[in-house]
């Protein structure tokens, strides 16, 4: 495949770190299948940045801004397509989940199960309050992303009729 990033889209469900006799590096979880990629999950993520003009960086900036914290924040990927990290990109244990509905069973202290509407599981290294916070905090930030695009159209609306009508 060309580029694995282009997997992080709207079908996307988790991207998690992965190992292999292959010198695979991540594993990415879609609605239509699981990928591995020498690339690891930030090289991923930051390429997938890239391609809506911006970078891993400055997603988790404007995050950080808008949600007024500064740690494991979630951040956009694109047009509606939002992610947020089970732990600190720094740990190979983290996982990154995509905005998609799921629901979450506790496996252990630090684990936990999530399972997508399509019956697709995944279990990450993090504890359920985690998993919920994380959740909280990414749809937080998506909907201040509708609320903010509805008001841009809006404003572009009025603007556009005001001119028109002079």
């Amino acid at each position: 495949m060309h580029c694995e990033s282009y997997l992080l889209d709207s079908q996307a469900l988790a991207l998690m770190a992965h190992q292999d006799e292959d010198g695979n590096r991540s594993k990415i979880v879609t609605l239509h299948g699981t990928y591995t990629s020498q690339k690891s999950p930030v090289e991923l993520l930051n390429l997938a940045c890239v391609r809506s003009h911006t970078t891993k960086l400055i997603q988790k900036q404007a995050a950080c801004e808008i949600l007024k914290f500064k740690h494991k924040p979630p951040f956009l990927l694109s047009d509606g397509v939002g992610v947020f990290p089970t732990s600190s990109s720094k740990h190979a244990t983290c996982c990154w989940i995509f905005n998609h509905f799921f629901t979450t069973r506790e496996i252990g202290k630090k684990k936990t199960e999530l399972t997508f509407p399509t019956g697709i599981k995944v279990t990450v290294p993090a504890s359920l309050h985690i998993i919920l916070q994380q959740s909280g905090r990414l749809h937080t930030l998506l909907s201040h992303y509708a609320q903010t695009k509805k008001e841009l159209y809006f404003e572009q609306y009025l603007f556009n009729s005001e001119r028109m009508n002079r």
